[in-house]
């Protein structure tokens, strides 16, 4: 009797250049591909849970970056600062559940980072320090936060308001915050800039005739950045605050005179220039702006009907990038496309407030699954 034929060879594995090269193909929107893909085998975890992958698949992938989740600011404070909290909701299934950062809130996120304010209760707002911190919330534990030193401002800001700007790695790269506030002189603004020892710059003030002087202050919504400025809207929401990044000028953009004192959301247009969104009755509008930097005429374009949603309570926010408007009802929270007008629910509701979009690429950190140890996930 004859032994059986040997069973087939198994094909070559294939390199972990070639398994990398089809892996940074997966979709962005879809971070579940790559959280399977992870689980197939030890190689292939380590080959998708690497920093290396990580920066090449921003870096191939560019924009848009998905929206990943959303950060709430809750203010339901009791009393204490810890009561206060930074609530992300996840709107992408594959992105691990975050914990809420209490004791703090949030002001921007870019590129993977977000900007964190210590939250200061009520009745002590007046008289609270600023204190601020960058946070990733994909990384383990607190390794992704940083603690910024106080600026140091010769008076005490009446409002103040702060951006994130970084580079699109958030692993080890730079990156500047931008505060401007108002005071009993004016309107100011200074960069901290990492990573620099000595990392805020000196303040620099505007004239009276800025906000600061007219008794408008700058609003603690998320603000925009366009091209090489930055803009912020006052309290009073008829005006935005423009800081140019180059020359550090400050100037006033004045809106169109129905928006003195409606809830709006500063947006970028589909040509990069500045916009906003506001609710009219049962209508988004959305406005562009052309003309020069400060002198802005504004077009209400289009229209999108929310009665569906009625009553909208509030505009929530922009996913810069993405084209996603954002806003509130009593049965929860909303995602709009700018473009097609289609609805999303996203979370549930009411109680958002100031909410900021986290829109980055994922892709899983599920530790180095040696020979010896699991893949167990970490981030």
């Amino acid at each position: 009797m004859e032994p059986p034929p040997p069973p087939p060879r198994a094909p070559p594995a294939l390199a972990d250049e070639l398994v990398e090269e089809i892996l940074l193909r997966s979709p962005p929107d879809d971070p579940a591909r790559l959280v399977r893909a992870a689980f197939v085998c030890k190689r292939w975890c380590r080959l998708v849970a690497g920093p290396a992958f990580r920066r090449r698949f921003r870096g191939l992938h560019r924009r848009p970056a998905p929206m990943l989740g959303f950060l709430s600011n809750d203010v339901s404070c009791a009393g204490a600062d810890d009561a206060c909290s930074a609530r992300f909701v996840r709107t992408a299934a594959s992105c691990p559940p975050i914990a809420a950062r209490r004791g703090w809130h949030a002001l921007d996120a870019r590129a993977g980072r977000v900007l964190l304010r210590r939250a200061a209760y009520a009745a002590a707002a007046e008289h609270a320090a600023i204190r601020l911190a960058v946070w990733d919330p994909l990384a383990a534990g607190d390794r992704g936060h940083i603690d910024l030193p106080a600026p140091v401002l010769p008076r005490r800001p009446r409002s103040w308001n702060a951006s994130l700007l970084c580079e699109d790695d958030p692993d080890d790269g730079p990156f500047r915050v931008v505060l401007v506030g108002t005071d009993a002189e004016g309107t100011f603004a200074c960069v901290y800039s990492s990573p620099e020892p000595s990392a805020w710059g000196e303040p620099a003030y505007a004239p009276q005739q800025h906000p600061g002087g007219g008794g408008d202050h700058v609003d603690a919504v998320r603000g925009a950045l366009v091209g090489d400025a930055l803009y912020f809207v006052c309290q009073r929401r008829s005006r935005v605050l423009r800081y140019d990044l180059g020359t550090r000028a400050m100037s006033v953009v004045h809106l169109p005179e129905a928006s003195h004192n409606q809830r709006i959301a500063l947006t970028t247009t589909e040509d990069g220039g500045l916009g906003f969104a506001r609710m009219e009755g049962h209508r988004l509008c959305l406005w562009s702006s052309s003309g020069g930097a400060t002198a802005m005429e504004w077009t209400r374009g289009r229209v999108i009907d929310l009665r569906t949603l009625l009553p909208v309570i509030d505009l929530l926010g922009f996913a810069h990038g993405l084209g996603i408007i954002l806003v509130g009802t009593v049965d929860g929270f909303f995602s709009v496309d700018r473009k097609s007008g289609r609805i999303n629910k996203v979370g549930d509701g009411p109680g958002f407030y100031n909410v900021v979009p986290y829109v980055s690429f994922y892709t899983p950190a599920l530790g180095t699954a040696s020979a010896d140890e699991g893949s167990g996930a970490n981030a």
